[in-house]
């Protein structure tokens, strides 16, 4: 009877193990994540994900610099785009060349003139018909 036990004890552990082994590899495989496009895009609307947006470009465009690479911008933080804790890292994205593109609406509902912002901003009339032309164009595409 003991060796009974102590065999099902055995197998219980060999299952266990392999199974927080296959756990393991599994988070490991979710965290290095590869991407096979070559053509991206991420509307932001706060200044977090403007950040956070541009580290990602980065890290993408370092890794692959033939990608292309937009983020589009909208809403109240188009008033922000001239703070001057802020130009460093857009002067960065400019130079890892990521596309900054700025809504024009939200321009105009903000008082913000297209033509107080660096040289490197690309306007368009509405970001949401923007989005939705570069998913016609094969872009993968996300809004934050």
């Amino acid at each position: 009877m003991k060796k009974m036990l102590w065999a099902i004890a055995v197998l219980v552990g060999t299952t266990t193990l392999v199974n927080a082994t296959n756990l393991v590899h599994t988070r490991s495989e979710s965290v290095a994540q590869v991407t096979t496009g070559d053509k991206y895009a991420i509307l932001v609307q706060s200044t977090k994900n403007l950040r956070a947006s541009i580290m990602t470009a980065s890290e993408m465009k370092k890794a692959n610099p033939a990608i292309a690479f937009e983020i589009v911008i909208m809403g109240q933080m188009v008033q922000e785009l001239n703070d001057s804790e802020l130009r460093s890292t857009l002067d960065a994205a400019n130079k890892a060349g990521i596309a900054l593109v700025v809504c024009e609406f939200a321009l105009k509902v903000y008082g913000v003139q297209l033509s107080d912002l660096p040289s490197y901003f690309i306007g368009t009339p509405n970001a949401h018909k923007y989005m939705f032309q570069l998913n016609e164009k094969q872009y993968n595409t996300l809004s934050i």
